[in-house]
Order: C-alpha cells, then sequence, then structure tokens
C-alpha cells in the first residue's frame, strides 16, 4: 500500500537521497497531478528545541520560494508536516540535474555552459529582487530540460545548517560550492549566490569543482584562502567566471554585467579580450557605442524650496539628464539639515507636489517584506517607510534616516523613446567631465537590458561629495512612450543593501 503524506501525496517514486533527505515522485490526490516532494530529513543529535528551530525555519523557507513565479524556478506547491519532519511539495521536472550530466558527459563546451549560467543568473535576479536568497547553488540543483536550466530547492537544503556547522565535526551543504563568506559563518546575500554559481559554472566547463583537495576541511581550507585552480577549458567564460569566484562579495561581477557576457558566449559573440567588471575596476563596455544624438528636448527638473542652493552645484551646458542626477547627489549628500532631514519626521510620512497623485500602502500581498506598494506615474515596491516626494511626473523616496544617505528616483526625461545608451553615454561624459565631483570613478557599465518598452542602460559611478564617499547607479529607458531615468544614490558604506532594494524597485517596476 503506498505511503500518502498528510492525507493528499501519494508517494510514487524515490527519485534520489542524500544528507538532507530524500525526493519523491508523488501525486496529489486532490488535484490529481504529479509533483515532487522533498522529504526533509533533520541531522541527529538534535535536542528538541533545535528540532524546532529547523521546522520553523523549514516552513519560513517555503513559503518564501513560493512567492518566487519565474520560469528559471521550481514553484514550490506547499509544505506540510509529516511524521514530525516537513515535507516540501514542488513542481516536478522531468530533467537531469547538471552534476549527472557532467559526470556522464565530462566538461560541456563553453557556449552550452553560458547558455546554463545566463539561465539559472536570471532566476537569481527575480529570487534576489524578490528578498529570497538560495544559499545553496551546486550542479545538483540545476535542472536541465530541453534547451533550458531551472533552479530549485531554494533555501530548503540547508534549512538545518545553523544548528549543525556548529558541531564537531559536521558540515551541510557543499563545501566546494560554499561562498567564503557562508565559510566563516556569515550572513548569507545575493553575493553569495553568485560565488556558488561561478563555482558550479567553473565544474560545467573544467568537469570539476574549483577546488579538488584530499578531503572535506581541504577543500573548505582553499576556499577561504586559495585561488580557484587553473582553469584549462573555460575559454571566454574564464574572465565571467574570475569575477564571480572573487572571496570578497563586494568585487564580485554585477549580475547584470554577468548576465550580458554569458548571453554574448551562448550566442558565440563574446567580447574578445574581455576583463572581468570590477568595483573599482575601469569603466566595462560590452560594445562600441554608437555616437551619441543630440540631446533631447527635456523637462526641467522639478524646482523645491532649495532650488536656489542647487544651482551651486550643476556646471553650465550639462544634459538635462545629467543635471537632475546631480541635484539629486547635492540632495542626498549635501542637505542632510535641510527641510525634514533630522527633525523627527514619523518614518512612512508621504508629501506631494502640485500636478500629482500616488498612494503608498502598508505591504500588499506580493510586495516583498521590508517594501510597500507605490501607485502613480508607474506602479513599483519601495522600500517601506522612505519619504516620498512628487512633482509632476517626477518622484523621488529617500532614506527618513539621515546617516544612511540614499534615496531612489524617477524623473521622466523627454517625449522621445529609443537611443537609451548613446544618451547614457553622453550623460556620462559629461559627469566624467564635472570637476565638482572629486574622486570620480565609473565603475561599470551595462546596455541592451531588457525592461518595460525596449532595451535600458545604465551605469554606475563613485565619488565624494561634501567629505563623503559615495556611488550612483543611473538607468536611462523608454516608459510609456517616453525616455525616463532611474536612479540609486547611496553611501558607499550601505552600498549593498541600497543596490539590493534598487533591484526590487526595478523588477517590480510596471504600469500603473
Amino acid at each position: 500500500m503506498p505511503q500518502v503524506i498528510a492525507a493528499r501525496y501519494e508517494l510514487v517514486e524515490l527519485l534520489g537521497s542524500g544528507g538532507m533527505g530524500a525526493v519523491w515522485r508523488a501525486r496529489d490526490r486532490m488535484l490529481d497531478r504529479e509533483v515532487a516532494i522533498k522529504e526533509v530529513a533533520l541531522p541527529a543529535g538534535l535536542d528538541e528545541e533545535q528540532r524546532g528551530r529547523v521546522h520553523a525555519r523549514t516552513f519560513r523557507e517555503a513559503r518564501s520560494a513560493a512567492r518566487l513565479d519565474h520560469p528559471g524556478i521550481v514553484t514550490v506547491h506547499d509544505v506540510v508536516e509529516h511524521e514530525d519532519r516537513p515535507w516540501i511539495v514542488m513542481q516536478l521536472v522531468r530533467a537531469p540535474a547538471l552534476d549527472r550530466v557532467i559526470s556522464r558527459e565530462g566538461a560541456l563546451p563553453p557556449a552550452r555552459v553560458a547558455a546554463i549560467g545566463a539561465d539559472v543568473l536570471d532566476a537569481l535576479r527575480a529570487a534576489h529582487a524578490a528578498g529570497v536568497v538560495h544559499r545553496d547553488v551546486k550542479p545538483g540543483n540545476v535542472l536541465l530540460p530541453h534547451h533550458r536550466a531551472v533552479l530549485t530547492d531554494f533555501g530548503i537544503a540547508t534549512v538545518a545548517g545553523d544548528e549543525t556547522l556548529t558541531q564537531a565535526g559536521a558540515i551541510v551543504g557543499s563545501p566546494a560550492y560554499l561562498a567564503p563568506e557562508l565559510a566563516r559563518h556569515q550572513r548569507a546575500s545575493p553575493a553569495s549566490d553568485l560565488w556558488s554559481l561561478g563555482a558550479t559554472l567553473y565544474a560545467a566547463v573544467e568537469g570539476r569543482p574549483p577546488y579538488q583537495r584530499q578531503d572535506v576541511w581541504g577543500v573548505m581550507a582553499a576556499v577561504l584562502d586559495d585561488e580557484p585552480d587553473p582553469m584549462r577549458q573555460a575559454g571566454p567564460l574564464r574572465p565571467v567566471l574570475e569575477g564571480l569566484l572573487r572571496k570578497d562579495p563586494e568585487q564580485r561581477i554585477r549580475t547584470e554585467d554577468a548576465i550580458h557576457r554569458l548571453r554574448q558566449i551562448a550566442q558565440g559573440t563574446p567580447q574578445p579580450g574581455s576583463a572581468p567588471p570590477a568595483v573599482g575596476g575601469a569603466p566595462v563596455r560590452d560594445m562600441t557605442m554608437p555616437p551619441a544624438p543630440p540631446p533631447p528636448t527635456v523637462e526641467a527638473p522639478p524646482r523645491r524650496s532649495n532650488a536656489q542652493r542647487w544651482a551651486i552645484l550643476i556646471p553650465a551646458g550639462v544634459l538635462a539628464a545629467v543635471l537632475v542626477a546631480a541635484v539629486i547627489v547635492f540632495v542626498v549628500f549635501v542637505n542632510g539639515d535641510d527641510d525634514n532631514a533630522g527633525t523627527g519626521s514619523t518614518p512612512g510620512a508621504r508629501s506631494q507636489g502640485p500636478g500629482g497623485s500616488a498612494t503608498a500602502s502598508r505591504p500588499a500581498t506580493g510586495t516583498p517584506p521590508g517594501f510597500e506598494s507605490y501607485s502613480g506615474t508607474f506602479a513599483a515596491a519601495v522600500p517601506q517607510g522612505w519619504k516620498q516626494e512628487q512633482a509632476g511626473r517626477d518622484v523621488s523616496f529617500t532614506d527618513p534616516d539621515a546617516s544612511a544617505t540614499r534615496g531612489i528616483f524617477f524623473q521622466h526625461l523627454a517625449d522621445t523613446t529609443g537611443n537609451e545608451a548613446a544618451h547614457l553615454n553622453s550623460a556620462a561624459q559629461k559627469f566624467q567631465n564635472d570637476s565638482s565631483y572629486a574622486a570620480y570613478k565609473q565603475v561599470a557599465w551595462r546596455e541592451n537590458i531588457p525592461f518595460q518598452d525596449g532595451k535600458a542602460a545604465e551605469f554606475e559611478f563613485t565619488f565624494t561629495k561634501s567629505g563623503k564617499a559615495g556611488r550612483c547607479r543611473v538607468r536611462v529607458f523608454s516608459y510609456d512612450g517616453a525616455l525616463s531615468m532611474a536612479f540609486l544614490v547611496s553611501g558607499r558604506h550601505n552600498w549593498q543593501d541600497s543596490n539590493a532594494k534598487f533591484d526590487t524597485f526595478l523588477s517590480t517596476f510596471r504600469r500603473p
């Protein structure tokens, strides 16, 4: 007689098992469909309190994974408790995992690995935008149905890690694919997933993990201290893998850069001799920029009470997009004592300028934790409690904590569309030539980013203003028949968190 889980899921066939449990093919009796169900095995030696924490975290991780809706992510349908342990019910994907393909075929061609990497990274980008970190990206969690790659086991395979990593002799997960910061018991972040993806792609193209040592402890030591073993098969993938496998999370290649390069390699058109983009490195351009068209006629930036003070910053003859960005940087980095800053204003308070209407509310269904929904000129998830100001079609969201020094801004630039990269290139040159931005350094350039009504372009730069070290990320794109700009400015001390918030803002940006 078949075993039935939670009076609903009938176990049919064991698909695989490991240290963290077993995966079964099962039939959902209620909906009459096949599913995959994962039996989460709890490690031996846990006391009742630890088991309770593992259970709670399993349910929490499953709920987080269930929020994700992306073709590259295995859908989580349900999580139930049976025989005093959690079971995760997932979409059944009939496809081999990457580790089995590597075992069967050996090292895979760089173009094929690049296509796999682009698919997985696109899935990770969606997850990170929703506030979900995978924490266990490895070949065994990458499934390969026909002509695509799908990522499974979001956060589920490591639910017991907190309880077992500190026990003598116990290591949970796959050390060869564990980011160095996680091996040091630091908090997982999107950058951790990028490192694990780099190790996964390394294994696919080289036929072996990036560290081959005699035992697990040797692997762990190498992950912490050594560079990956020399690559012999990677070819055009080498710069991307080097960018993903940097030990410092802040120095790893950015997601958009990596996706763009991986897609180029998959299509057989990698940029020859390219080096991995890096924070603090030279600006990266993935293709030769066309000559910039004449600047469009652009609306003037919104006037506010401190407009006269802004004017001292803005150099003459600057493209309107640059002028707007300069104003924003000045407001955030110079006007710390201006108007509402430091006056004890209530977090979440909202103000509205003339000509605009908008609403912001508490988190709604589908809004990531820590964010609230905004609807006005556009709709998006914005950081909860950030101060909103609007004038016409332009809107800003700034952290009410004066010490945080960060904000997200949307600007209407012109009643035209297209040529986003060319316009942005002109703006970037103006920034570079503006002596008022001390220690200016462009650190990233991206174009042909699928976004809204065309291909967006964006760049990042670091600078110093009023003695504060800052970083900016500017995206120009076509939206609703017009050229628009989304802009993040942040202190470098909290850049990673600010940039993650901006990613969520962009990924949820849509028409109201």
